[in-house]
């Protein structure tokens, strides 16, 4: 209790800026997402096949990889800082946090989508329904149902990966575990205090999600 009272500032400030950074990326990967699953999906083979090679490529690189890549690659976009921490870097995080991220959830989005009996497509088109209206109102609904599970399980995912970040100094739970290590002398306890809150994390979002899965199914049986 000493340890949480002398050092909980730090581990909330870490804490503040995990959660920040894996809601946003995780936002902003399933809008890119979305856009390369049209163009996985697409007949045009042009762009089918550039958005595989892409796919590949991002697939290929460590998350970390990617993390230096734009570290040392992105000019700094803006400049000033945000709770503490430079912009050009968190920019930086951000970036490589959503690209890395976005062919996985590209994935499940694809599963999701093709999960969804073709008959359902057929049947829509052949009452008047234009393609988009038929994904719109037909596919998609459907879709969603089937990839949200996925997609709570890989939120909990990237709060994990968002640990990567700490290497390009954004002051997220890892970087204050070495933080406090450094202040404190005390490296297991700082370990042991950070991965305790990773582990709350993953478990709370894995829990709420099985129960959403839970009562989807209960009211699927009901109707």
């Amino acid at each position: 209790m000493t340890f949480i009272k002398n050092y909980g500032d730090f581990l909330w400030q870490g804490t503040l800026i995990t959660v920040i950074l894996s809601v946003v990326a995780m936002i902003l990967a399933t809008i890119i997402a979305s856009v390369i699953v049209a163009g996985k999906l697409s007949k045009n083979k042009l762009i089918s096949g550039g958005t595989t090679v892409i796919i590949e490529l991002i697939r290929g690189l460590p998350t970390l990889c990617i993390l230096f890549l734009c570290f040392y690659g992105l000019p700094e976009l803006v400049s000033g800082q945000f709770m503490g921490i430079d912009n050009g870097r968190l920019v930086s995080g951000l970036i490589g946090l959503t690209i890395a991220e976005s062919v996985f959830v590209a994935e499940i989005i694809r599963a999701g989508i093709q999960s969804v009996d073709s008959g359902q497509m057929e049947g829509a088109r052949s009452i008047g329904f234009s393609k988009l209206a038929s994904y719109r109102y037909i596919v998609l609904p459907q879709a969603i149902r089937n990839i949200l599970p996925t997609m709570g399980n890989e939120f909990a995912n990237i709060i994990k990966s968002s640990s990567q970040v700490s290497v390009i100094g954004i002051a997220d739970l890892m970087f204050t575990s070495q933080k406090i290590q450094g202040i404190s002398y005390k490296p297991f306890q700082a370990v042991i205090a950070v991965s305790i809150i990773y582990l709350i994390f993953s478990v709370s979002i894995t829990q709420i999600v099985a129960l959403a899965e839970r009562r989807g199914k209960t009211k699927r049986l009901v109707i």
